[in-house]
């Protein structure tokens, strides 16, 4: 090569180059080595600038590449004297680089070195292999199983979770294929995976593993082509997440298909699920009530009145639910409420309701089971109602009154209760009551009850005993306090002038005050033994000149509104 050539060669080459003389001890040992010639890299590799190296000896200029723990000196003395040549990869601790070295001797004890500056590619080397050491422990580590199977199916490798989801250890495993762990109804699902991922690559699906103990497991398996048939599986162990799915599907297939109705609020109040028995019971859609409050059952105060539950008894019921089921220590309610269908009807409920709270003691839901009651109330009034008529059809066996005289005073007592504006209950209750306001004189001898004539001031006196003999038979029962109250006062007058107490006024119990001007009307009506029936106009006129002496003025104006009524009542249920 022309020298000329030679030289822009070496000056323009991406490679460094230097051509070098060892030097010996007086034993002839390497001890250091004089650079003769080198080009502009090879000079940049050791730091300097383009003619500053050569004609120097290494330990002049760069000493510390002598303590480097690659003996250079050595590599190089060794090319030098025996003009074997070399190749090789060093790292120099005092550059901080790493070389790529083609050493050989042109004569003895000089060499030529080609060296290629390879830092960048170590490092990028170093960062690569680090990547894949952090990847297989990733890989080692993750949670979920991890399989490869080469192009004929067998185990070539498996991470930890793999092996312990299978029961095999991995030097078992990697002496099974995918045959010998898949469950026998799951090979079509295997062969459905092995065709998709001939299109697509990758394939999921829902399988079954057999364990080395012969148990089933379910996994959520994804399965990928790696290079040369191979291929990579990522398994989740989902045996315990469908066994909870199952019971749950359990749980609310018999939620939803229980003949109970069952109501579920979060901690808000809203609800979040009903099941069909609810549905039916209250006539809505589940769309109509999903993320809305109960309080759509809740007819209102004024229905809970009109049914004889006064304001503080239904603010009072529904702070104790409320009270009850915010208490960690309580959370459950028993009571009888009532309801409103979508339709407006009324249901009676026998409601249980029961509050979830978390491990922390807080509230997460509540449940709410609702018992229609409404059948056996109404029996239950009805029982009650037949009973209240046979005790008022005690009293009419003692007397002269008829039984149509019972039905006439209770239904006259109701268009009064309505036309004063009682709730449904108070004019229900009266309808029933008031018949009922003379048992007391099933204590009364017959020869003072029956007597057909004008009693003496002796007997008259017994005779108006029958009024607290009355009272103390129905007395003390809540069920029984309007019944109380007509038996004890049927007999007072707005003036004082009644008995057994002689009170007055307003102080006279409405109910009491209703039935004595019922009572009047259908006895002038009425034909006995002593006397005979009197027209209505004559009575209506007796009873209206009674204002402020018998009855009350206000309960008068009313009577006059329904006198016609109560001509219409007296003439269907004549005797």
């Amino acid at each position: 090569m022309n020298p000329d050539i030679q030289d822009i060669f070496l000056r323009k080459s991406t490679f460094g180059y230097s051509y070098d003389r060892i030097l010996l001890d007086a034993d002839g040992k390497p001890i250091d080595y004089l650079f003769i010639e080198t080009n502009p890299v090879f000079e940049e590799m050791l730091g300097f600038k383009p003619g500053k190296v050569a004609g120097k000896r290494c330990s002049e200029i760069v000493p510390q590449v002598l303590e480097d723990s690659f003996n250079w000196v050595e590599c190089f003395g060794n090319v030098a004297l025996t003009g074997k040549s070399t190749e090789l990869e060093a790292y120099s601790v005092a550059l901080k680089k790493w070389f790529h070295l083609s050493v050989f001797s042109p004569q003895t004890e000089f060499f030529i070195v080609i060296s290629f500056d390879i830092t960048n590619q170590k490092k990028t080397e170093e960062e690569l292999l680090k990547s894949k050491e952090e990847l297989r422990e990733y890989i080692e580590s993750a949670p979920d199983g991890v399989f490869i199977t080469d192009s004929s199916f067998n185990y070539i490798y498996a991470n930890s979770a793999a092996c312990e989801m299978v029961g095999y250890n991995r030097d078992e495993l990697l002496r099974l294929k995918i045959k010998d762990v898949i469950a026998t109804e799951d090979v079509p699902g295997h062969q459905r995976t092995l065709s998709e991922l001939q299109v697509r690559n990758k394939s999921s699906r829902i399988s079954h593993l057999i364990r080395k103990d012969e148990k089933k497991i379910t996994v959520d398996i994804s399965v990928v082509n790696l290079k040369d048939g191979k291929l990579m599986a990522f398994c989740k162990d989902i045996t315990k997440q469908e066994k909870l799915e199952n019971e749950k599907n359990q749980y609310f297939s018999a939620f939803q298909k229980t003949t109970q109705p069952i109501l579920i609020t979060d901690s808000e109040g809203k609800i979040i699920s009903v099941n069909f028995s609810f549905l039916d019971m209250y006539g809505y859609t589940r769309n109509e009530v999903i993320g809305r409050n109960p309080h759509i059952l809740n007819p209102g105060r004024e229905v809970y009145e009109n049914l004889g539950v006064n304001l503080f008894e239904y603010e009072m019921k529904f702070k104790d639910l409320w009270n009850s089921i915010r208490d960690p220590n309580v959370r459950t309610w028993q009571g009888e409420v009532i309801n409103r269908r979508k339709n407006n009807s009324l249901v009676w409920i026998n409601l249980l309701v029961n509050a979830v709270y978390d491990d922390n003691g807080t509230l997460q839901s509540v449940i709410g089971f609702p018992v229609d009651m409404t059948v056996s109330h109404e029996l239950a009034q009805k029982n009650r109602i037949t009973l209240y008529q046979t005790i008022a059809d005690l009293a009419e066996l003692r007397d002269d009154d008829t039984g149509n005289h019972m039905k006439r005073v209770g239904l006259f007592a109701k268009l009064l209760a309505r036309e004063l504006g009682k709730n449904d209950k108070y004019c229900n209750d009266i309808e029933v009551f008031a018949p009922m306001h003379d048992i007391g004189k099933v204590g009364i001898l017959d020869s003072i009850l029956m007597a057909p004539r004008k009693l003496s001031p002796e007997e008259f006196q017994i005779m108006k005993s029958h009024t607290t003999l009355g009272y103390n038979i129905v007395k003390g029962k809540d069920e029984f306090e309007m019944a109380a109250a007509i038996t004890l006062c049927h007999h007072e007058k707005f003036d004082g002038s009644g008995y057994p107490n002689g009170i007055a006024g307003k102080h006279i119990p409405l109910s009491a005050h209703i039935t004595a001007l019922c009572d009047v009307y259908d006895a002038l009506r009425s034909k006995r033994p002593y006397k005979e029936p009197w027209t209505h106009e004559d009575t209506v006129k007796h009873i209206v000149g009674s204002a402020g002496t018998h009855f009350d003025p206000d309960l008068i104006s009313v009577f006059i509104s329904l006198k016609d009524r109560f001509q219409s009542v007296f003439q269907e249920l004549m005797d």
